[in-house]
């Protein structure tokens, strides 16, 4: 197996983040400059996994560096998947955050969901709101999802 090498982001980074999110069908960050501004927004904590120069797998956390943060995104290459990556990727990340707790969202049925309770836990139910939340009830939001 090839040695995986956990680091923060770079802007280096970002073309290699942007293809494994196409990868991963994550329409919204599949621009470079999309996401390497993200990854170095104000308060954000981004690590990439890179084999053989490629990035295989990323994470990145929001925080306030004392009691909370929230991880926003983490993928692994499906090719790279069930070796540890994405629990390197968590673990550190968290750390990097300084923060006591770290939330996150899934779509639910998503298999990920069975990672996530491997990690010492609590399930809430959440909302992700978009622009236009005032629409009424149970009106579909004019975007795509991701």
């Amino acid at each position: 197996m090839d040695t995986v090498d956990v680091r923060p982001f770079e802007d280096e980074h970002a073309a290699g983040v942007a293809r494994l999110a196409t990868t991963v069908q994550w329409p919204s960050l599949t621009d470079a400059e999309v996401v390497r501004r993200i990854c170095t927004a104000p308060g954000a904590t981004s690590f990439v996994a890179v084999t053989e120069g490629e990035v295989v797998g990323w994470a990145q956390a929001l925080g306030d560096g004392v009691l909370q943060a929230h991880l926003s995104f983490l993928a692994v290459h499906p090719d790279h998947r069930r070796r540890g990556i994405a629990r390197a990727l968590v673990v550190v990340t968290f750390q990097t955050t300084g923060a006591a707790r770290l939330d996150l969202i899934a779509d639910p049925g998503e298999a990920a969901g069975g990672f996530y309770e491997q990690f010492a836990h609590r399930r809430m139910v959440g909302f992700r709101l978009y622009p236009g939340a005032a629409s009424a009830p149970g009106e579909q939001p004019p975007y795509p999802r991701g």
